[in-house]
């Protein structure tokens, strides 16, 4: 889930976030459309008013895959 689809599903508008963060609206939705842009200070706290886990901010669900140890032949 993306901070986009976090705060649809809070039902909270941008400018509610934004406000929340002491950002403006236009700086917040620089961060819905790049979360390269998100500081680590930014997302703690929009884990916590989202409830959903910090690293779901960062990373998108398919990164969560588990890989196999290469083997030595």
């Amino acid at each position: 889930m993306n901070i986009k689809e976090a705060r649809q599903s809070s039902k909270m508008t941008q400018e509610e976030v934004a406000g929340y963060l002491g950002i403006s609206r236009v700086t917040y939705g620089k961060m819905e459309r790049d979360p390269e842009l998100i500081t680590l200070c930014d997302a703690k706290a929009l884990s916590e008013l989202f409830g959903i886990p910090l690293e779901d901010i960062f990373f998108s669900s398919d990164c969560n895959k588990t890989y196999s140890s290469a083997k030595e032949d």
